[in-house]
């Protein structure tokens, strides 16, 4: 296989954090040792609970907050050694599509100036030619040109969604990170995104990282997925093998919690018993282990698992997987 568009190598981000006014700072693990990869033209999904630190990747890879350890590679170069005229066109080359399709957008300015930002700061286009890009642009992601005077406010969440879309395809990016790009929209203009994003990816040759809650979403839109719990990936592999062959005992339970329409489809419902323990002070051994319904011995709560290939091209952090699916 060609190397990685992107990659990420033992990737942390610790949060100081202080307990009280007088109390001691301690470390807030968001993310706690991550590898990463993603081939052009794949779609690599990231699903886990809220607080896994799936937001705090993308962030980690958009340059948008510092990592405290770790190295994030495209193209084989460190983000860290890039000059600045690398670091330029790393930008250009890979663009964010944010989960709240109102914050992420300008109240001040019209649709078309959003738009066309990014190609007056890469100096992409200019005058008659800049509109006309940008007119391209909202058609391509289902807006009319009666919107290009418009305010943001003047527009529902799911074509408020299709600006920022537009916005991030402005400079022709190769990659594009997706942060829970569907989850503030209603159901019905969520499966409209969704079309659209696998619409551009097929047409534009785009690699996504999408990230997001919904299981169903990740399959319906990914090549590969990683899990994610507390900071760490616990499973990973293709989307096949990851839904139908899970291989570790949290994957099992997300999946126990998707809906199914078939009633011969509804497997046993897992309720995993417990709150999530805090990043601040993550449990030893599997950081699952709390909640897990197959932790009896030492093992679990003693030993962390590493993250290692159990099937070809599957990857699995648990010490039972061998006994639990064979």
């Amino acid at each position: 296989m060609n190397a990685p568009l992107l990659e990420t190598s033992a990737l942390k981000k610790f949060f100081s954090i202080r307990q009280g006014a007088f109390g001691e700072t301690r470390d807030l693990k968001a993310v706690d040792g991550l590898d990463l990869r993603l081939h052009e033209g794949e779609t690599l999904g990231i699903a886990g609970e809220s607080g896994c630190g799936k937001s705090t990747v993308a962030r980690l890879i958009m340059g948008l907050v510092p990592p405290s350890a770790g190295a994030i590679s495209y193209r084989g170069r460190n983000l860290a050694e890039m000059g600045r005229n690398e670091q330029f066109a790393f930008r250009k080359d890979v663009q964010m599509v944010f989960q709240d399709p109102f914050s992420s957008l300008n109240p001040r300015m019209r649709v078309g100036d959003i738009i066309a930002e990014p190609l007056a700061i890469h100096g992409l286009a200019s005058g008659a030619q800049k509109r006309n890009a940008v007119l391209d642009l909202m058609a391509k992601v289902g807006l009319a040109e009666e919107h290009f005077t418009r305010y943001p406010h003047e527009f529902s969440g799911g074509q408020r969604q299709r600006i920022g879309i537009a916005r991030a395809l402005a400079v022709s990016p190769r990659l594009i990170i997706a942060d829970e790009p569907v989850s503030a929209l209603d159901l019905s203009i969520q499966a409209q995104i969704i079309n659209l994003l696998q619409e551009l990816k097929k047409e534009l040759s785009l690699s996504f990282l999408f990230i997001a809650h919904d299981l169903s979403v990740v399959r319906h839109m990914s090549d590969r997925v990683a899990i994610m719990y507390l900071g760490k990936i616990v499973e990973s592999g293709s989307r096949d093998a990851v839904f139908s062959r899970y291989l570790h005992p949290y994957t099992e339970a997300l999946l126990s919690a998707v809906p199914r329409i078939k009633a011969q489809q509804r497997g046993k419902r897992i309720i995993l018993q417990g709150d999530i323990p805090s990043p601040l002070a993550p449990p030893p051994g599997c950081p699952f282990h709390t909640r897990c319904p197959y932790a009896e011995t030492p093992l679990c709560t003693e030993v962390p698992p590493p993250l290692e290939e159990k099937e070809a091209g599957h990857m699995a952090a648990c010490h039972l997987s061998g006994k639990l699916y064979r």
